[in-house]
């Protein structure tokens, strides 16, 4: 199975609105995305979206109608279209995703599924998260929501 990265940027300057954003893209325009990242980009944020297939032309064409500079990653071919400044940070975006070597997930596999205290076993085994920190840690409460970021290669979870 091939995968397509697609790195979005707006020059976004506060990680909290490049997170709603990347949020409401997922709710509406890249709905089959597996995972959705936030990156720091330059002193800015930019986002990134796991697809299990490119985005339509249409998706691409209605990204780059609202401001977004678009990078396309696939596993042989690469794009980039939008306004020229926005590009580069959407394709560090995409690439730093692809290569899982920082970012901070806001939806991931198995996300849904964690509501309440769970082991880190469990966390391991039915999620894409990879590596829970502290370790010797053998419970989390979720309180609802957990923001893995990757860290080099593996998505990461710790806990305060």
């Amino acid at each position: 199975m091939t995968s397509t990265f697609v790195g979005i940027d707006a020059g976004y300057e506060n990680r909290w609105e490049a997170e709603k954003i990347a949020l409401e893209l997922h709710d509406t325009v890249l709905t089959t995305a597996r995972t959705v990242v936030v990156h720091e980009v330059d002193s800015h944020f930019a986002m990134s979206f796991l697809l299990p297939v490119p985005p339509s032309d249409a998706v691409v064409n209605s990204l780059v109608a609202q401001g977004f500079g678009v990078s396309v990653r696939g596993a042989f071919s690469a794009r980039q279209v939008g306004p020229e400044a926005l590009r580069v940070g959407a394709s560090t975006a995409a690439e730093a995703h692809q290569h899982r070597r920082e970012g901070r997930a806001l939806r991931y596999q198995g996300q849904r599924s964690l509501r309440g205290r769970h082991g880190v076993s469990d966390i391991l085994a039915f999620t894409a998260i990879e590596v829970v920190l502290p370790r010797g840690t053998h419970t989390v409460d979720t309180r609802g929501n957990l923001t893995p970021f990757f860290r080099d290669g593996k998505l990461v979870l710790v806990i305060d």
